[in-house]
């Protein structure tokens, strides 16, 4: 696992995580951790059976890595607001769209899922408290500490 979640995650800061990404990633994972644990031998029925989620979860004792990819961007949001004003990266996050939206449904955009993460941190204040490195480590912890974010 530790070469497989560095290669899945490379870049992960900027991904927009909708729900079709979170579970894709879930199942990826189980499914990794699955052959890393491998099968076990069932003596009630004298067969050979596939480890459940909890079973694998339990042996492993890795965090989610959804909660990992979370944390990442959490960690990367304060990194890059922590920039000058005149920055680019810090401009795009910052960037509002004027004119019309089109019909339907609007795209889900980063910024929209970082403030739903930091809303079930209930970091309150983050768009001031940022600049302050303490503080916004102890978001950053708080994320990595969940079981599911």
């Amino acid at each position: 696992m530790s070469i497989v979640r560095p290669t899945l995650t490379y870049g992960c800061e900027v991904w927009p995580m909708t729900v079709q990404i979170e579970q894709n990633l879930r199942t990826f994972e189980n499914r990794i951790l699955r052959v890393i644990c491998g099968p076990v031998f069932d003596t009630s029925t004298d067969r050979w059976r596939r480890r459940k989620n909890a079973e694998i979860r339990e042996i492993a004792k890795v965090p989610y890595i959804t909660s990992y990819v979370k944390d990442q961007r959490i960690q990367w949001l304060g990194h890059a607001m922590r920039r000058e004003e005149t920055n680019e990266v810090r401009a795009s996050i910052e960037y509002k769209p004027t004119g019309k939206k089109p019909r339907g449904r609007p795209k889900k955009r980063w910024m929209d899922g970082m403030r739903q993460d930091l809303e079930r941190l209930e970091a309150t204040d983050w768009e001031k408290r940022i600049q302050d490195r303490d503080y916004w480590r102890s978001v950053t912890v708080a994320a990595k500490t969940l079981a599911e974010l």
